[in-house]
């Protein structure tokens, strides 16, 4: 379950992160070569996702940018998709994938402050 953070301790771990990423020998990189900072998600994927009452919630995964598959390129995307409970006896996750899957093109920046 998520946990509801302070402001201020979402704004010092961003940064954290940000100053990391910008530091490191192979940074993440939005598609047109800036450092990655996040990515923005829209409403219209995430109701569509959502509308499902099965949904319990969105699993999120970083893949490749799709513009760069095959390339040496540190270029993520993410990918998302809803996920239900995992009914299978023994099931080592609680929730899988299920539905439609969405790709994020829109990176951080420029989508985003």
């Amino acid at each position: 379950m998520a946990s509801k953070i302070d402001p201020g301790q979402a704004k010092s771990l961003i940064q954290e992160f940000r100053t990391q990423n910008k530091a490191s020998t192979d940074p993440l990189k939005t598609p047109d070569g800036q450092n990655l900072n996040g990515f923005f998600l829209d409403r219209e994927s995430l109701d569509s996702i959502l509308k499902d009452p099965k949904v319990a919630g969105i699993h999120v995964n970083f893949a490749k940018h799709p513009d760069f598959a095959g390339k040496p390129d540190n270029v993520p995307t993410l990918v998302y998709s809803g996920s239900i409970p995992n009914a299978a006896p023994g099931a080592l996750t609680p929730h899988v994938s299920t539905g439609a899957v969405y790709n994020s093109e829109m990176p951080c920046p420029p989508w985003c402050g």
